[in-house]
């Protein structure tokens, strides 16, 4: 039976991916400073930690028995990593160096690590692979970038680095979020009538949280002993912001549509992410209408009344706790 360690594993995707290991009949092991308040989930074979990812001396010797380490603890997103850039570099970075350390002092050789899609930057509209140039645009982004940098340069008979860099995820999951594009353009739809798109010519890849666990669950499966880098995402959910906008219009009846093409964001690319389902079989279920139809019937029902509240969003939470990371 196989034994998985993940830092950040109460967060947004760590507390989804911690549920459907458990559900496949895996050994879970989390590491998560609590930080992002992502709830300890009651379930068999899941065990918590209360530790930091700059300080593995807090968690290193649960690495014992450990068949692979997911790594998605990391302050998350432009806002969050611009209120303390020092601390974005220390966690985001740093922090990656330290769970790499560990993992080769404790010999488990796969490493799977969060990366973004962010990296790429500003592309316009032709299409990147893994093997385009980067220019990221923020210092989420860069921190992402500079750590697959050192993951690549590792020794391979040392660690095995299995990269996944993430569309822009969205979706329900027991540590939710309202700082994503998807969910919280919904969410004000839903509670106030109205959707308010920036720009909106802009491209961006979305992926639904589900779907992001799904990936890691097939890459730990996977038994090539090799390094890999993969864009993780689908061509058929890369859209235009304008149309996120559109079809919430369309799905949450009398929403008013409001384009603000004078506020365009710093991101525009367009992703290639054939590789992960030719080599993987990766095939997304969810699809961003999906999340718009889960958020608008959830709030119908009463729930995320307080959507706007500091425990949906990473950089209010950064910038109210500065000196720990916030779990992806």
């Amino acid at each position: 039976m196989e034994k998985y360690l993940i830092t950040g594993g109460r967060g947004y995707i760590g507390s989804v991916l911690t549920r459907r290991l458990s559900r496949s009949g895996s050994h879970v092991v989390v590491v998560d400073n609590g930080l992002v308040g992502g709830p300890q989930l009651d379930l068999p074979r899941v065990s918590y930690i209360d530790g930091d990812v700059r300080d593995a001396g807090s968690w290193e010797t649960a690495l014992d028995g450990v068949d692979a380490v997911v790594h998605l603890a990391a302050i998350v997103g432009d806002a969050a990593c611009e209120v303390d850039t020092n601390t974005a570099w220390e966690v985001n970075y740093l922090g990656t160096i330290r769970v790499a350390e560990a993992c080769r002092r404790a010999g488990v050789r796969t490493l799977v690590h969060a990366s973004s899609c962010s990296d790429y930057g500003v592309t316009a509209d032709a299409e990147v692979d893994v093997w385009s140039p980067m220019a990221p645009q923020s210092v989420y982004a860069e921190s992402k970038m500079r750590s697959e940098h050192h993951l690549l340069s590792l020794p391979r008979h040392a660690l095995t680095p299995r990269l996944l860099r993430f569309a822009a995820v969205h979706g329900l999951s027991p540590r939710m979020r309202f700082d994503l594009a998807v969910n919280v353009m919904t969410a004000n739809a839903v509670a106030h009538g109205g959707v308010t798109v920036h720009g909106g010519t802009q491209r961006h890849p979305f992926l639904h949280v589900e779907d992001a666990a799904a990936a890691v669950q097939l890459i730990l499966q996977d038994d090539r002993a090799a390094p890999s880098i993969y864009n993780c995402g689908s061509g058929e959910e890369n859209y235009r912001i304008h149309t996120i906008g559109e079809l919430i219009a369309e799905e949450i009846a009398g929403v008013r549509l409001d384009i603000r093409k004078e506020q365009q964001d710093s991101f525009n690319y367009r992703v290639n992410f054939d590789p992960i389902g030719w080599e993987l079989g990766f095939t997304p279920s969810h699809r961003v209408v999906d999340t718009v139809r889960d958020i608008r019937d959830a709030m119908r029902k009463g729930r995320f009344t307080d959507f706007g509240s500091p425990r949906y969003s990473n950089h209010l939470t950064a910038a109210a706790q500065r000196e720990a990371p916030v779990s992806v």
